[in-house]
């Protein structure tokens, strides 16, 4: 009987998204940002995706404590979340200054990122008090970097709508399994809890911008496309025609297509997955990539424990100006490969090669 698993087991980080042409039209989104009482007279909006910041749009001001911003449609099509910040990174006084919103939920919770759901976006506060955050990783920083942050707090005063920010109170960290300031082990019987709480939030906001894209970023957290499937089936298709959805649809309906790659040292190609019998663990990795390095004995001791049940085939993401040191590290870590290589072509950076490597542990 067939019982191939694929995993993704490390995950290369892309750099920012490329900008439209100039040619190509745009339509524009507005955010109106009221903040009652505001000790400070600028306000920024960062647009975010996956582990990066991409462009920065300053505010422009209209009274006294609004905020107006003008954010592309490219912008928001790409971005999962967005930072309000006051100033950012001061090399010398090695701070930042941020916006943070205390939850309408039972633990008011507090946290930092807003949306875009409509063509005009309104959001509502009132200034509470000013914190200090000693080590708090400083906003729109490449690499990161842990500086002060000066959090200025304010309390939401929310509309009975749909919008972005009242779904996103309700539960900040949706579909992330979690509980306010704690990371918590999903295998822990609050699972279904939360479950449940996700599934009745679907429900009540199907046309949910921000529950489409919390979804399609945590799908590795639930425990089966069954689960995923009761909050997918409970939203509108108003964003499901989005990457978000797309993401979504493809995890829980696609099936995998067992591509070939031409090896580097013989013209004949060689298929990701060749004995579909066992379990394969497909790593995508690259000589630069530190986490993926760190995790090598972890998986030879999956290996050795599955023994002859399991194979691993390594994908590498080096460019060819690498490959020698992917080469040598496999050999300092004791692996022994077969290298394979393909030319693609990303739409975020061009790479000369991808390689695979057959493990044969």
């Amino acid at each position: 009987m067939k019982h191939t698993v694929l995993f993704v087991c490390a995950a290369v980080a892309l750099s920012a998204c490329q900008k439209q042409a100039e040619t190509q039209e745009t339509s524009n989104y507005k955010l109106v940002v009221t903040l009652e009482n505001a000790p400070f007279d600028s306000l920024s909006i960062l647009g975010h995706i996956g582990n990066h910041f991409i462009d920065a749009f300053q505010g422009k001001k209209t009274s006294e404590f609004t905020w107006e911003f003008t954010v592309p449609d490219s912008i928001v099509d790409i971005s999962d979340r967005f930072i309000l910040c006051v100033s950012r990174y001061d090399t010398v006084s090695k701070s930042d200054r941020a916006v943070l919103f205390i939850a309408e939920n039972k633990d008011k919770t507090v946290f930092g990122s807003v949306g875009i759901e409509d063509r005009e976006n309104y959001i509502h506060a009132q200034y509470v008090e000013q914190t200090v955050a000693p080590d708090a990783y400083m906003v729109g920083t490449e690499p990161l970097i842990i500086g002060t942050r000066i959090e200025g707090k304010f309390k939401l005063i929310l509309q009975n709508d749909s919008s972005d920010i009242t779904v996103r109170a309700q539960e900040p960290f949706f579909s992330a399994f979690r509980l306010p300031d704690t990371t918590i082990d999903i295998e822990k019987k609050f699972y279904d809890d939360c479950l449940t709480q996700y599934v009745e939030l679907a429900k009540k906001y199907p046309d949910s911008r921000y529950l489409i894209i919390g979804l399609a970023s945590s799908l590795n957290l639930y425990k089966s496309n069954t689960d995923i499937r009761k909050i997918y089936d409970c939203l509108s298709n108003k964003h499901k025609n989005t990457k978000w959805g797309q993401n979504i649809e493809y995890y829980l309906f696609e099936k995998f297509e067992n591509t070939s790659l031409p090896t580097l040292y013989r013209t004949a190609t060689e298929k990701v997955v060749q004995d579909s019998s066992k379990y394969n663990l497909i790593v995508f990795t690259a000589s630069w990539c530190g986490p993926c390095n760190e995790e090598i004995p972890l998986l030879k001791e999956i290996y050795h424990d599955l023994n002859e049940k399991l194979i691993v085939t390594y994908i590498s993401v080096d460019e060819k100006e690498t490959v020698f040191a992917f080469q040598k590290l496999m050999r300092k870590k004791g692996f022994y490969w077969e290298l394979c290589g393909k030319s693609i072509k990303s739409p975020l950076k061009k790479r000369t090669a991808v390689l695979k490597l057959a493990v044969f542990l």
